[in-house]
């Protein structure tokens, strides 16, 4: 299984002949269904695509790896072939960790974040090899910007979360934690490399607040912390999610969100709304584009037949 990747280097990419460089997204893929997805992204024609989490599930209450491990050789069975032919991202979520909302006391996160190397054929002198947690970072120039892309790894280090009748509360206590100690140092220090634009992924959503499942304001310190070093930098900044099987653009200040979600689980057709949510939800089966021009982001919400359902321009400041 090839994926080509790249670290630690400021890497240039040449345009398509219209003049932009198109980073595909999705999640919530299950590798035992079929996705029409695939054949829609190939014609897309994507410098690179993002892998937000639950790419595979392979979660059992139990948390025992056997699932994970047939879940990923089944999707190395199929997977298709431009995969092999342009640049993959990934971080993962809780189908794809190995618990369901699982976190930081999850038994076999080290075995699991194995797992994720191999499968995502990640470099052996790359950090993720290494170090706890699948974090990354990467410095792209694309058409005179740089790009810094971020992966965060809200699994790895989560506090425990509260629950009642079915919802998650808050949890406000100060020791309360998403990214963990060490994360957080590496991330205060990554967003200080000069950059124009920011695209920084996180497997939940960061500015949704109203519904009742996991989010970073499940634990709100961690929130107002990052969106607290997210303000203070001079350049665009897109969050990029997964995890809700429903697709949607949110927008906070300056800052934008854009969830994609799910490639082929699409299971809550009920409708959804939230204060910082731009225009509607998209719960049937659905990918983004984020196409970078020089002056500007242009980011898509389609479905899995290439169909447009929302569509945005974000200027380049």
């Amino acid at each position: 299984m090839k994926f080509i990747y790249s670290f630690l280097l400021t890497v240039s990419f040449s345009l398509s002949s219209e003049g932009f460089y198109r980073l595909g997204l999705g999640s919530c893929h299950d590798q035992d269904m079929e996705i029409s997805a695939w054949e829609s992204l190939k014609k897309e024609n994507l410098d690179s695509f993002f892998f937000l989490g639950d790419n595979v599930y392979g979660d059992i209450p139990s948390g025992e790896l056997g699932k994970l491990i047939n879940a990923y050789e089944t999707f190395k069975q199929n997977k298709p072939q431009w995969f092999n032919e342009i640049e993959i991202f990934t971080i993962w979520d809780d189908h794809d960790y190995g618990m369901n909302d699982g976190g930081g006391d999850y038994k076999y996160k080290v075995e699991s974040q194995k797992l994720f190397n191999d499968f995502w054929n990640i470099p052996q002198n790359d950090p993720r090899r290494y170090r706890e947690g699948i974090y990354f970072s990467e410095l792209r120039d694309i058409n005179n910007l740089k790009v810094l892309i971020i992966g965060l790894d809200t699994r790895y280090f989560r506090s425990n979360l509260d629950k009642k009748n079915g919802a998650y509360l808050q949890n406000k206590s100060e020791e309360a934690t998403i990214l963990g100690e060490q994360q957080w140092s590496w991330l205060q220090k990554q967003v200080e490399v000069e950059h124009d634009l920011l695209i920084i992924a996180t497997s939940i959503q960061v500015l949704a607040t109203e519904h009742r499942f996991e989010k970073w304001s499940n634990f709100p310190n961690e929130r107002e912390k990052l969106l607290n070093l997210l303000n203070r930098l001079d350049s665009n900044v897109l969050i990029i999610s997964g995890d809700r099987h429903r697709s949607g653009v949110y927008q906070k200040d300056e800052i934008y969100e854009f969830t994609s979600s799910s490639l082929n689980v699409g299971i809550f057709p009920q409708s959804e709304t939230d204060k910082l949510l731009k225009g509607k939800t998209y719960p049937e089966n659905n990918y983004g584009i984020i196409d970078i021009y020089q002056t500007k982001l242009e980011i898509s919400i389609k479905n899995e037949n290439m169909s447009v359902l929302e569509n945005y321009i974000i200027p380049i400041k």
